[in-house]
Formats: structure tokens, C-alpha cells, sequence
């Protein structure tokens, strides 16, 4: 609560941010709301109005407010300081002088992300510009030195309530996996987010909180899927590899069947089985009718290789025979 006065009135009202209606509409009755209408905090103005007498008004200068700046907001922008130096001049009072600053377009172009819905603050402005500094750290530890570019995403990562560790962590995840894993994975993240780019605009996309988070529910396990079918030579659709996840397949998994599905698909050619890489997907995650019908093919295959090769031991064993 804060007490403001007016030089026309004998009396004072503290300022309890209380919202009225007038005229029909709502209006909250804060500081501003009598800064606007000629009070001010200084109670040397008591009085002053009509013949009354007071204390002289004590003399502020810009000077001193710009002192006072750089003393307690060093860190912050220039146009917030010179903002905090005019509303310390007119009220004298650090605190007053602080809350005025937020009520500026000033303001509201370096820190207007903080702002929720309800006027709440989703932390104060010291703590955005520390978080922000995290989020670089994070950066340089993958190479990424040069962040003026990633402004944008730091606020929205803001707005979503990211904090400096679980930025770390996602970077760890994320990052990692996208780049540090097979070729193909990258890939086919540039194909599914249209990026046809350079590693920081791969990287912008990586941080931009929707779709970090379609890659954290499970879009980035459904790319490595898919990577391990392309290196394998194998063009399968995205949503096929997304219900081959959900239905249980990992990259572990994925490599097993991909990689070895090309010779058995050879030989099963040649035993007319019908099967095909949609049985192997479909049996490797545990669908009965396709495990039973890769095992029968592979049953033939081992069938019919026992038969050449026995032809082929018995052609030897006549041949010497006859050589005898």
C-alpha cells in the first residue's frame, strides 16, 4: 500500500489497488490511477493548494535519478534507466519509482513478455535477464556463440515458464539426439519442420517451445525410427513410423529390423511368400499373424537351403564315386 497526496486536499488516500466501476466500466484504482489525476507521494505538497503552508517541496534532479539508476539497475537497458531517473525524480521514493517504470512503453518493448494474462509478473526483471544468460550458456556448449538471433525464442521460453535448467536438459535431449545421432535423423527433422537451412535456423526450430514439445511427447523417437529405416534404404511415411512407436517400436528395435530385412526379403522371394517390410514392422511389434508368417518363411527359406545343399553334397559324393 502507498500513500499519495495532493496539494488541494487536507487529507490523504492509500493506494490499496482496488477496481471500482465508473461509467460502467471497471477500473483499478492503482498508483497510477492518482498519479494521473495530480497526487503525488511527497506529503510536503499538504496543503499548498489554497493559501495553506508546507515544507518546501525537497529538490530532485535528473542527475540524482540517473545516479540512482546506474547504482541499483547497472544491469538493465538504457531506456529503463532513464525511465527509473524521471519516476525517482517525481516521487523520491526507489520502490514507487520502480513500479511506475513498468506502467511505460519503455518498458513494455524490454519486458513486456513478463507480463501474464492477469497483470502478474511471471518473475521480476533481473531474473528474466539471468535466465536469459543461462539459455546462452546452453547455447555456446554446442557452438552456438553468437544468440542474437535466438531473442525471440528466449522470451517465449520465458512466457512458458522454462527455466534455466530445464532449458539445459532439453538442449541435452534434443540437441543430441537431432544432431549427435545418425544423419538420416536430421534429415528427416528438416523434412518434417520444412527446414532447409543452416545449423543455427536448425536450431531456432529445435528451441521453439511447440515443437520441442511435439518432440519430447514422441515425434523425436518416431524420427529416429525413421532414420534407421532410411539408412537401411527403406521410404516409409512419418505417420508410419509415429503409429510404429506408439504401437512400441524403439530405434534399438528399428535397426534390428531394417538392417536385416533386405536379404531376408531377397530370400524370401524366391520361396513366393508374400512377405514384406510391413510383416517385419508389424512383427517386431508383436502383431501374432505377421510373426507366425515371417516365421513360416523363414522356415521355407531354411528348407529350401537344405535341399540345394544337400543336391550339392550328393552331386560331390556320386562325382567321386565315379572318379574312383
Amino acid at each position: 500500500m502507498v500513500e499519495v497526496f495532493r496539494k488541494d486536499l487536507d487529507s490523504s488516500y492509500t493506494v490499496e489497488n482496488d477496481t471500482v466501476i465508473e461509467n460502467g466500466k471497471e477500473v483499478t484504482r492503482d498508483l497510477q490511477y492518482y498519479l494521473d489525476r495530480g497526487y503525488t507521494t511527497n506529503s510536503s505538497v499538504q496543503g499548498t493548494g489554497s493559501g495553506g503552508s508546507s515544507e518546501p517541496v525537497e529538490t530532485r534532479n535528473l542527475n540524482q535519478g540517473m545516479a540512482q539508476a546506474k547504482a541499483l539497475l547497472q544491469h538493465m537497458p538504457e531506456s529503463i534507466r532513464n525511465e527509473f531517473s524521471k519516476s525517482w525524480v517525481e516521487f523520491g521514493d526507489v520502490n514507487i519509482a520502480k513500479s511506475a517504470v513498468r506502467t511505460t512503453a519503455a518498458w513494455e518493448a524490454e519486458f513486456g513478455y513478463l507480463k501474464r494474462d492477469d497483470g502478474s509478473l511471471i518473475m521480476d526483471e533481473l531474473s528474466a535477464l539471468a535466465t536469459k544468460a543461462t539459455y546462452r550458456e546452453s547455447l555456446a556448449e554446442v557452438g552456438i556463440a553468437d544468440t542474437s538471433a535466438f531473442e525471440e525464442q528466449f522470451e517465449q521460453l520465458i512466457k512458458g515458464e522454462v527455466s534455466g535448467a530445464e532449458f539445459q536438459q532439453r538442449i541435452d535431449t534434443v540437441w543430441g539426439s537431432v544432431k549427435d545421432n545418425i544423419p538420416q535423423v536430421e534429415a528427416m527433422f528438416r523434412e518434417q519442420y520444412n527446414i532447409d537451412s543452416d545449423t543455427p535456423t536448425i536450431f531456432a526450430a529445435l528451441i521453439n517451445p511447440d515443437i520441442q514439445d511435439k518432440l519430447l511427447r514422441g515425434e523425436l523417437q518416431s524420427l529416429k525410427i525413421g532414420a534407421e529405416a532410411r539408412a537401411a534404404g527403406f521410404n516409409r511415411s512419418f505417420s508410419r513410423f509415429e503409429s510404429l512407436r506408439k504401437a512400441g517400436m524403439t530405434q534399438e528395435k528399428a535397426r534390428d529390423v531394417y538392417q536385416s530385412a533386405q536379404p531376408l526379403l531377397e530370400r524370401a522371394g524366391s520361396v513366393s511368400s508374400g512377405l514384406d517390410i510391413g510383416t517385419l514392422e508389424a512383427a517386431a511389434i508383436g502383431d501374432m499373424k505377421a510373426q507366425q508368417t515371417v516365421a513360416r518363411t523363414q522356415s521355407q527359406i531354411q528348407s529350401e537351403s537344405s535341399t540345394v545343399l544337400g543336391a550339392a553334397k550328393k552331386g560331390k559324393q556320386v562325382s567321386g564315386l565315379l572318379e574312383g
